[in-house]
This record gives structure tokens, C-alpha cells and sequence, in this order.
């Protein structure tokens, strides 16, 4: 089951890769994540025109090329609920080119995440390398688990110190686990 899943966990994984490299990414992340993409802020810089017909000018101007932008794929707007789905499907990743999803849920913390299991393997160590319904790889690194995950189980997911993640599989003691896609 792990080899049916690669394909698809790869697919995953090049379109996070090229969400991440794309011009709107690097425009929104930057020099800091809390800058704006300059065809929205030529938008809100409207507003400080006093007279009303420029003003009006200024925003069917600005509006028409930020209708532009978006429909090249320049510029990206999502809402929260997929600013929470995107952090959500990241858990676990350490890529300061995420820190553009941080901005829209500053009151939104996550964590930890349930996920349901797809599939385990075992590697040559002897530890479980688990898929989850969503796509992620999370390989075990410490730690044993007394009963050996199943798909259809549930993991919980919670971040521990310096970048290490702690997986909780069916009620049994956490174990120390890495994310790998």
C-alpha cells in the first residue's frame, strides 16, 4: 500500500513545491511575510486621494489591474478557511515561505492535527513509516508503540521542542516522529 500512495504523496508534495516557488509565494513572503503584493496596496493607496473623481479613477484603475493579476495567477487571494486547510496539509514542514498563512490566522493556533491512517509500513529499523488519508509521511524515530498502528485509526499530531513532533496513535503513549512529505 505504501508504494500505491508514493505517486500521489509526490503529487503533493510538487504542488506545495510549486505553490511555495511560485512569483504570488515570493511576493507574499518577501522580504517579510506582512508586506503587500503592490497591486493591492496601489488599491489602498486610493484612499488617500482626497478629490473624489480621481479617487474613483484611482479605484476603477487599481481594481482592473488587480482583477488582471489575479486572473494570470499573479496574485492569490484565499480566505481563511483555506489559509487553514494549507496550514493544516503543511503541519510538520519547517519552510519559512509558509509564514505568508501565519498573517491570516494569527488567532487561529494550531496545535496539533488528527489525522486518520491510510497506510504503515515498517522500515529496516523497525520503525513505522505511516501515510495519512491526506498524503502526509510521518516516520516514527523514537520511541515504541506497543500495538502497531492501522488504517483507519486516528493520530494525533502535536509539535515538540526545537523543530521534533510528538505522534499519539490510538490512545497509546506518543512517540517522537519526523514529517517526510
Amino acid at each position: 500500500m505504501l508504494k500505491g500512495r508514493t505517486a500521489a504523496i509526490m503529487g503533493v508534495a510538487a504542488t506545495l513545491a510549486t505553490a511555495l516557488a511560485s512569483p504570488v509565494a515570493t511576493a507574499a513572503a518577501g522580504p517579510s511575510a506582512n508586506e503587500r503584493a503592490k497591486v493591492l496596496q496601489a488599491l489602498v493607496d486610493c484612499r488617500k486621494l482626497a478629490d473624489s473623481t480621481e479617487r474613483l479613477a484611482c479605484y476603477d484603475r487599481s481594481t482592473a489591474i488587480l482583477d488582471e493579476a489575479e486572473k494570470k495567477g499573479e496574485v492569490v487571494v484565499v480566505d481563511q478557511a483555506k489559509v487553514r486547510e494549507v496550514r493544516r496539509q503543511s503541519f510538520g514542514f519547517t519552510l519559512p515561505s509558509l509564514a505568508v498563512f501565519n498573517r491570516a490566522t494569527k488567532d487561529d493556533s494550531l496545535d496539533h492535527v488528527d489525522v486518520t491512517i491510510d497506510g504503515v509500513a515498517m522500515d529496516q529499523n523497525g520503525r513505522f513509516i505511516i501515510i495519512t488519508t491526506e498524503g502526509a509521511t510521518w516516520r516514527q524515530t523514537d520511541g515504541d508503540l506497543s500495538l502497531p498502528p492501522k488504517p483507519g485509526q486516528v493520530m494525533t499530531i502535536k509539535p515538540g521542542m526545537i523543530g521534533s513532533y510528538f505522534c499519539k496513535v490510538n490512545h497509546q503513549s506518543a512517540v517522537r516522529c519526523k514529517r517526510e512529505n
